[in-house]
C-alpha cells in the first residue's frame, strides 16, 4: 500500500511539472507575442545621463565632437551590439544640451585613417570630428566563485534532490579617446570598469522514479540570471558618463551619487591640476568665470587687472578669501561648485551699426571660398553659413577648432584659417556680434552643434533669436557676393 502511494506521489509531481495548466499557456503566449507590452530600457545609469545632459546645457558646453570606430568583443562570448549601446547612451546624454556629436563611421576592417577619409568627403563641410572614441569587451572570466548547497531524499523507487547554487562571472569594458588629428590618447580619458554577474538556480530535480518497470526522469528549475548583455549595456553608459565628462572636465561623478570628498574623486581633481600648465589653468578659469558672468574677454592665458578682479570675485563666491591664485583648493571649487550669476550678467553695452566688416575671396578652380572678418569694436561674433539650394543654414564660427569667440577692436579673424574644414565659394554668409558672450542665453536650436543645421529660415531670424534672447543690441553683417 505504501508503494503504491509512493507511486500515485511521484506521478502527481510529474505530471505537475510537465503538464502546464490552461492559464500557465495563456501566459507564456502573452510574452511570447507581445502587442502592447513593450517598454523603453531603463537602466541604472538613466538618470545620470540624463544628469550629464542638464549639466552641460547649464555649462554652456558646445561642440565637442566623436567619431567612433567598432566597439569590438574581444572575449568573443557577448554577443551584443557594444557600439549601438554606446550610442543610445550619448544620444540620451545630449537631448537638451547637443553637446556632444557623435558619428558612427565604418566596420572591423577599416581602420581609423580611412574612416577619417571617408568622413571628409561625406559632411558638406569637409569637416572631422576632433576625437575618435575606442573600447572593447576586454574581460569575462566565467565562474570565479561558485556558491551551491543542496540535500536529497531517497526511497526504493524513487529519489528527489533539492539544490541551491550561485554563480559569479566577470565582464570588463575598457574605452578611451584618441585625437584624430595627431591619432594620440587624450591623457586620463579612459573608463575601464567590470562588473560582477550573479547566476542563481534554485531547483528539484536529478531524481529517479520507477514508474511501472520503466525509467523517467524529471525536472524543473526556478533561475534568476543577470545577464551578460544588461551587464554590458550598464557599463557602456557609465562609459559614456565618464569619459564625456573627463574630456571637458566636468563634475561627472555628481551624476553618479559619489560625494566631491571622496579619495577617488579628490585623486581625480588633483590629476587634472597638476597635468595642466599654468597657462592651462588660467584658460579654464577664464572659460568658467566668463560662463558664469564673472569674467568678460579672450579665452587666453594673458593676465590682466580685469581677470585678476574677476579672479578675486569668483573666490569670494566660492567661500575663498578673494586674495590668492589658481591654487588647489581653488580649482577644486571652481570644477565642482555652482555660484551665482556674476556682476556681468546685467552689464549691456551699446553696439556698433559698422562693427563686423566681411569679404569673402574665392580660390581659383576650387569652389572654395576664406572669409575675412574685421571687427570695429570688441564684442562675440557667431558666424553661419547658408546653402542658397536647400536654405540650410550652418554656424562656422565658433566651432569646434576655434572655440573662443571673443573678438577684439581692429582684429582681423580668417575663416577657415588653419582649421579642418571649408568654405563652399556658392554659399552666402553672415556673421551676428554681441558686446558680450551670450550663449548661454540661445535658445537650443542655436545652441546645437557647430556645422549642424540650426533650423532657422534666414539670417535675420537668427539676429532676433539673439535679440531676443539677451536683450542686447545685436549687430548682422552680411558678406557680399564676390564678383564673377
Amino acid at each position: 500500500m505504501r508503494r503504491l502511494t509512493l507511486i500515485a506521489a511521484a506521478c502527481s509531481l510529474l505530471a505537475a511539472c510537465t503538464s502546464p495548466s490552461k492559464s500557465t499557456l495563456a501566459d507564456v503566449r502573452q510574452q511570447a507575442n507581445p502587442t502592447d507590452r513593450a517598454q523603453r530600457t531603463i537602466t541604472s545609469f538613466t538618470p545620470a545621463l540624463r544628469c550629464m545632459d542638464e549639466l552641460m546645457f547649464r555649462s554652456g558646453t558646445r561642440d565637442v565632437t566623436l567619431m567612433m570606430e567598432e566597439l569590438r568583443d574581444a572575449t568573443q562570448k557577448v554577443q551584443v551590439s557594444t557600439r549601438d549601446m554606446m550610442t543610445s547612451a550619448i544620444s540620451d546624454m545630449t537631448r537638451r544640451s547637443r553637446a556632444v556629436r557623435l558619428s558612427v563611421f565604418g566596420n572591423d576592417q577599416q581602420n581609423l585613417a580611412q574612416l577619417l577619409q571617408t568622413a571628409q568627403k561625406t559632411t558638406p563641410f569637409a569637416v572631422i570630428p576632433e576625437f575618435n572614441l575606442r573600447g572593447t569587451i576586454s574581460q569575462l572570466d566565467e565562474d570565479v566563485q561558485r556558491n551551491s548547497a543542496s540535500f536529497g531524499l531517497v526511497q526504493q523507487l524513487f529519489g528527489l534532490r533539492f539544490g541551491n547554487e550561485a554563480k559569479f562571472s566577470v565582464l570588463g569594458f575598457d574605452a578611451a579617446v584618441v585625437r584624430t588629428d595627431s591619432f594620440t590618447l587624450v591623457n586620463g580619458v579612459t573608463s575601464k570598469n567590470t562588473t560582477v554577474i550573479a547566476k542563481r538556480d534554485a531547483s528539484a530535480g536529478d531524481g529517479q522514479a520507477r514508474i511501472l518497470g520503466s525509467a523517467s526522469v524529471f525536472s524543473f528549475s526556478a533561475a534568476r540570471s543577470e545577464g551578460p548583455a544588461q551587464a554590458a549595456r550598464n557599463m557602456v553608459e557609465l562609459a559614456a558618463i565618464e569619459l564625456v565628462g573627463k574630456l571637458i572636465r566636468a563634475p561627472y561623478w555628481q551624476c553618479l551619487g559619489t560625494p566631491d570628498d571622496h579619495p577617488e574623486v579628490q585623486r581625480e581633481i588633483e590629476d587634472w591640476f597638476f597635468s595642466m600648465s599654468p597657462d592651462e589653468r588660467t584658460v579654464l578659469a577664464k572659460t568658467r568665470m566668463r560662463d558664469r558672468r564673472y569674467f568678460d574677454g579672450a579665452l587666453d592665458a594673458t593676465r590682466s587687472p580685469g581677470f585678476d578682479q574677476a579672479l578675486a570675485a569668483y573666490r569670494r563666491a566660492t567661500g575663498l578669501p578673494p586674495q590668492g591664485e589658481i591654487d588647489l583648493a581653488f580649482f577644486q571649487r571652481l570644477v565642482t561648485r555652482e555660484v551665482p550669476s556674476g556682476p556681468l550678467a546685467t552689464t549691456a553695452t551699446g553696439g556698433e551699426a559698422a562693427a563686423v566688416q566681411l569679404n569673402l575671396q574665392p580660390r581659383r578652380n576650387s569652389g572654395q571660398a576664406d572669409l575675412q572678418v574685421t571687427t570695429a569694436s570688441a564684442g562675440y561674433l557667431y558666424c553661419y553659413a547658408q546653402d542658397p539650394a536647400t536654405k540650410a543654414i550652418r554656424r562656422v564660427f565658433p566651432n569646434r577648432f576655434s572655440a573662443d569667440p571673443r573678438v577684439e577692436a581692429g582684429q582681423s579673424l580668417s575663416l577657415p584659417g588653419k582649421a579642418r574644414f571649408s568654405l563652399s565659394a556658392a554659399h552666402d554668409h553672415a556673421c551676428v556680434h554681441a558686446p558680450r558672450e551670450v550663449y548661454n542665453d540661445l535658445p537650443p536650436p542655436l545652441r546645437w552643434g557647430d556645422f549642424e543645421d540650426v533650423r532657422l529660415a534666414s539670417f535675420d531670424d537668427i539676429r532676433q533669436q539673439f535679440a531676443q534672447a539677451s536683450g542686447l543690441p545685436i549687430v548682422l553683417t552680411r558678406a557680399a557676393k564676390p564678383r564673377r
